[in-house]
């Protein structure tokens, strides 16, 4: 009889535990399906269409050309110039962002006076709209420009610089570090915050100073947080297109202006799709970057350091 009302409950959990696991995924299902629609399939669709010669002006006539579009992108000098100036950008932007939110995020933690002031400050750059803050730039920057005027004291030419070869793209690339700042800086003071104070006090204790703290406790305990805003960094700044489109398409210019120094992988993405209708070159350059955003990360968290036990 005992044994009975065992089986009888492990049937009626068994049963109230299926009931469950249905109910679980019935509220998934509209998320999955929106996943499926708007992500999953356009995706491998996409991967399909990269070995097709493919365009919008002739859908009917597109035709399997297997890896032609791929072969055809690493010749093309358009490309291989946008990837070196995304690389460029890369090892540019992403060491100076991250050192530069670092330390504005240990100065903000300490005790200074108008703190939620200069945090508002440093973080209003990264919520302002990017079309706004390259038309402003473009401005501060032409000829006349306010910036431009000053810089000439510092043995800068007196140009507008988003139509000149030799500065431009590091009006880009400062650009997009001033607005990504505020941003990483916010990322880092949370990760700081939640460090214990008894572990500065007793490195106090012991002797140590600030610049020691600094170096030898928080860079470390931070390790994670560096991780993080290293392998965002790398995703942002291989997908940049926003800023580098305004401010060289000002005045009507081709995208990449001046010569193409300001031209990213995501850039040159754009223009076949949506200026020459290539799709299917444009969808082999989109797996091309989707290549190296993953190999990127994937080096990144293979750095001993980020596993390192302190």
């Amino acid at each position: 009889m005992q044994n009975k009302k065992r089986f009888i409950n492990f049937k009626y959990l068994q049963k109230e535990k299926t009931q469950e696991i249905f109910t679980g995924y019935l509220m998934l299902l509209p998320f999955l399906v929106i996943i499926s629609v708007f992500i999953i399939y356009p995706v491998i669709y996409s991967f399909r269409i990269s070995f097709m010669d493919f365009t919008f002006l002739n859908i009917s006539g597109a035709k399997w050309i297997e890896f032609k579009n791929y072969i055809a992108l690493f010749k093309d000098k358009s490309f291989l110039q946008s990837i070196k100036n995304t690389i460029k950008m890369l090892s540019i932007i992403v060491p100076i962002q991250t050192i530069f939110s670092l330390v504005l995020a240990n100065i903000l933690n300490s005790k200074l006076r108008f703190k939620p002031a200069f945090r508002t400050i440093y973080f209003l750059p990264y919520i302002t709209s990017l079309v706004a803050v390259g038309a402003i730039m473009v401005h501060l920057f032409s000829k006349y420009g306010i910036i431009s005027r000053f810089l000439t004291f510092f043995g800068f030419d007196n140009v507008t610089w988003y139509a000149d070869y030799r500065y431009a793209f590091y009006l880009v690339a400062g650009t997009i570090i001033w607005t990504q700042i505020g941003f990483y800086m916010v990322i880092y003071l949370s990760a700081l915050q939640d460090i214990s104070s008894t572990v500065y006090e007793a490195a106090y204790i012991d002797g140590a100073n600030r610049f020691q703290t600094f170096f030898f406790i928080t860079i470390p305990l931070l390790r994670y947080t560096t991780l993080l805003v290293l392998v965002m960094g790398v995703i942002a700044t291989l997908q940049i297109f926003d800023l580098p489109y305004v401010i060289s398409t000002t005045g009507e210019a081709l995208p990449g202006s001046p010569g193409g120094t300001t031209r990213t992988m995501v850039m040159f993405l754009y223009t076949q799709a949506f200026r020459y209708f290539n799709i299917g070159y444009a969808s082999a350059a989109a797996f091309i970057i989707f290549c190296m955003i993953f190999i990127i990360t994937i080096g990144i968290n293979s750095f001993k350091y980020f596993k390192k036990e302190f």
